[in-house]
């Protein structure tokens, strides 16, 4: 199952901003058809203030079913 995008508030290590943004816990690509640069925004967090980009914790079960967890 994938779970719904969901609206989180991130505090920037870098610059200490802090800003919402949306991301899934979890992304069944057996079931769902989501592109890769789709995986990437709902799996990553940009900062709007310096640029700085994190990881988000999100586990991604791929087409295959192989279960791929993406974070730090």
């Amino acid at each position: 199952m994938t779970s719904p995008p969901e609206q989180i508030t991130v505090q920037c290590p870098a610059c200490a901003h802090i800003y919402k943004t949306y991301y899934r816990a979890s992304m069944n690509l057996t079931l769902d058809d989501f592109d890769d640069a789709y995986i990437e925004q709902m799996s990553t967090a940009t900062c709007p203030s310096c640029g700085h980009r994190v990881s988000l914790d999100v586990l991604v079960v791929r087409g295959d079913g192989v279960w791929e967890f993406r974070g730090r």
